[in-house]
């Protein structure tokens, strides 16, 4: 790294600006109707899409064109299925009566389409991972939420929900070990391994399906699924020996599911590796199962000993790197987007959902875990910087944080405190939810103003400069970006359905002031499961089946 020794006086510049700055910020959302702002932004997206690219699973806001992603040419209900519990979150919180009319009307609609339209009996390869996520995910958090604010029929969710849930749990049962090979054919129920990665399956994959299935076992009774998607810790614990020295709680990014051992030696918490370590904590939350914390506490104490660190630049910013060769290795500064979940997971981890200033004053508080609490807040602070400092005021979706490794390269862009860089290839924003879905917790378990002024600024600068405008029809829609430093900004011709299905709803949430976080559990698509009544489990026989 060739830097210049910084006067003192640059980074005290630097600090009174960024005060400066936060001062500023106090005269944004208060004196606006924030959620309707919100609601509208999701009206605006869900109805561009309905008018133009209505079933599609993939959809382009810009050519107003969409496709289907299975061979087959089927919908999979991939931006449907994934947007109904929003809507109706948004139709029972909005003060707002004409919006309501709209979201119970858009529910109506999107519940007759998974009625009558949607058919997971199709000669479709589908990723597990993604489809247990956002489309078993969804159809449970709709049927929960029909449930909750009486609207729509839940048990078309429901119904749906076990037939998808039994074409997906088959994919446990076709390899030696129990985890899943990376795809599966809905229609035949051939289990398909992957392509690439010399047919490895990704080890955050497989580990992220265990929410999804133990909720379809606590609302039908029917134990298979839980069993099924729990077997899959075992092999990879015992196999790789994860809580010896030479792991410590880390996991690798790719398992061999035959064998059930690791594959390669890269470890992070970014793609591939983040939602191993988020399930284990959020089936403790959920379910009760006190082996999942043990686990996730051990494997936050290896991150907090291997992979922590702070930036050579003015705000010395915290980050989670990555370990590229093992944990013997040097530590990468790459930091995904991802990787800024951490800060919320933390935050629950810590306090169990209660308000801080409640979860300090219980028996169980510890100094682990107001280590926990604090890093919580570093890492979302260091999230929250990777929008402010860069010129949309939206984030790319790689940084690489200021250290000795790797080395800056001329090309790569200098953030204004000098904390990190962006490389060329990694300036675009697909509209991603984690920084927000971090704000979202910290605001409600510390109450603290910033995070939702954090939020706002981020959600403006989304309005602004993912906005594009149809000027015959004078309607708007939102889409993903090629470069968020340029501007005017370069866009992409995608909108993700975790738009509508996180980014919009973390953010309503944020600015919501009826959240218990005690008494549900997102999972890591943002939709919402209630926790387990212990009586229930008890009743249906529902416990932990396996020991590392």
């Amino acid at each position: 790294m060739k830097w210049t020794v910084t006067p003192i006086i640059c980074a005290v510049l630097a600090i009174t600006v960024y005060q400066y700055g936060a001062r500023f910020l106090q005269e944004t959302y208060k004196s606006k109707d924030v959620k309707f702002e919100i609601e509208s932004v999701f009206l605006e997206s869900w109805t561009d899409y309905r008018e133009n690219g209505w079933g599609y699973d993939v959809y382009g806001p810009v050519s107003k064109k969409g496709k289907n992603m299975g061979r087959s040419g089927d919908p999979l209900g991939w931006i449907i299925v994934d947007s109904i519990d929003t809507m109706m979150i948004m139709y029972n919180k909005s003060s707002d009566e004409d919006h309501r009319k709209q979201f119970a009307a858009e529910i109506q609609l999107a519940e007759e389409w998974v009625d009558n339209t949607l058919n997971y009996d199709i000669d479709s390869e589908v990723n597990v991972f993604e489809t247990t996520i956002r489309m078993l995910g969804g159809l449970l958090s709709a049927y929960h939420c029909s449930e909750t604010y009486k609207v729509g029929n839940s048990t078309v969710y429901l119904n749906k929900a076990i037939d998808l849930g039994d074409r997906l749990a088959s994919s446990f049962t076709q390899s030696a070990t129990g985890i899943p090979y990376s795809s599966i054919n809905l229609g035949s129920g051939k289990a398909i391994k992957n392509h690439v990665d010399n047919g490895a399956s990704s080890t955050a994959e497989f580990t992220t399906l265990q929410m999804e299935m133990k909720y379809l076992s606590y609302i039908t009774g029917n134990s298979s699924y839980w069993t099924l998607s729990e077997a899959v810790y075992e092999p990879i614990y015992k196999n790789n020996n994860v809580l010896g020295r030479h792991y410590q709680g880390l996991v690798p990014i790719y398992t061999n599911p035959d064998t059930g051992m690791f594959q390669g030696s890269t470890i992070r918490f970014g793609s591939r590796g983040d939602s191993f370590y988020e399930y284990l904590l959020k089936q403790n939350l959920l379910t009760g199962e006190s082996l999942y914390r043990k686990l996730y506490n051990f494997s936050m104490k290896g991150m907090k000993r291997h992979l922590l660190d702070k930036s050579r630049g003015n705000l010395a910013l915290t980050y989670i790197g990555e370990k590229e060769y093992g944990l013997a290795g040097p530590t990468s500064s790459k930091f995904d987007h991802l990787v800024c979940f951490m800060g919320g997971l933390l935050a629950m981890g810590a306090t169990d959902g209660k308000p801080y200033t409640e979860a300090i004053s219980s028996p169980d508080w510890d100094p682990t875990k107001q280590s926990d609490w604090d890093l919580a807040q570093q890492i979302t602070k260091s999230c929250y910087e990777m929008y402010r400092q860069i010129p949309s005021g939206l984030s790319p979706e790689i940084v690489v944080f200021n250290s000795n490794y790797p080395v800056y390269e001329d090309n790569w862009w200098v953030s204004e405190t000098k904390d990190y860089f962006v490389k060329p290839l990694d300036r675009h924003n697909i509209q991603r939810p984690e920084t927000v879905e971090s704000l979202m917790f910290l605001y409600h378990l510390s109450g603290e103003e910033k995070y939702r002024h954090w939020g706002y600024e981020i959600f403006k600068s989304f309005v602004k400069h993912t906005k594009v405008v149809d000027e015959d029809t004078e309607t708007s829609a939102y889409t993903s970006l090629h470069d968020v430093i340029s501007i005017p900004t370069n866009k992409a011709d995608n909108m993700e359905s975790f738009w509508l299905a996180e980014t919009l709803k973390y953010l309503y949430l944020l600015f919501d002031d009826e959240v218990d976080l005690t008494k549900i559990v997102f999972n890591t698509e943002a939709h919402p499961f209630p926790v387990f009544d212990q009586k229930r489990l008890d009743e249906l026989n529902l416990t932990t089946g396996w020991k590392p």
